[in-house]
């Protein structure tokens, strides 16, 4: 099995994360690819109100800008391991994979008219408190843009099906700044 060094390297070296990306940044990336400036606002929608989590999806789009999406940028950085469901089915708890093979846990709570996602910014945690699991693990690092809405998009997919949509976020009280 390879060491964390290993995987770390192996993981900086994959595509990185369309959701790394800032309106602006995806606006200059279609311009410089030479496509029309509402291909931007194309994906962006796509990723964000249809919650398309693969290039194939974006049927609006010329196969052509799919295949380019698809071989420049990652689509998916979490890969759901474990998830628990409350005894009342309102709290759902999921644990992620990152690509460096990190675990991370996300939450959705459905409580009254609120569904709110708990999220993390971190793997591991610094704190060190012997009470707590994430704790004796150590921090390992901190998530970058897109994993962390990664987790939000998640659970706005699985909500989106209900008709519902993510009303709250907060973080996980795991040492996070």
């Amino acid at each position: 099995m390879p060491d964390d060094n290993t995987r770390i390297e192996s993981a900086a070296k994959q595509k990185a994360s369309i959701y790394n990306l800032e309106y602006a940044e995806l606006n200059r990336v279609c311009e410089n690819w030479g496509e029309p400036a509402y291909r931007a606002r194309q994906i962006w929608d796509g990723l964000y109100k249809q919650y398309y989590d693969e290039p194939a999806l974006f049927s609006n789009l010329p196969k052509s800008l799919r295949l380019k999406l698809g071989d420049t940028y990652k689509f998916t950085n979490l890969k759901p391991e474990t998830t628990l469901l409350s005894d009342d089915r309102k709290t759902e708890k999921t644990l992620f994979r990152l690509n460096d093979a990190r675990a991370i846990e996300a939450v959705l709570m459905k409580y009254s008219n609120r569904r709110t996602v708990c999220i993390s910014s971190q793997s591991g945690c610094a704190m060190g408190c012997v009470f707590c699991a994430t704790g004796q693990m150590g921090f390992t690092r901190n998530l970058s843009a897109g994993e962390i809405i990664a987790q939000v998009i998640y659970f706005a997919k699985i909500l989106a099906e209900d008709g519902e949509q993510v009303t709250n976020i907060v973080y996980m009280g795991m040492g996070e700044p």
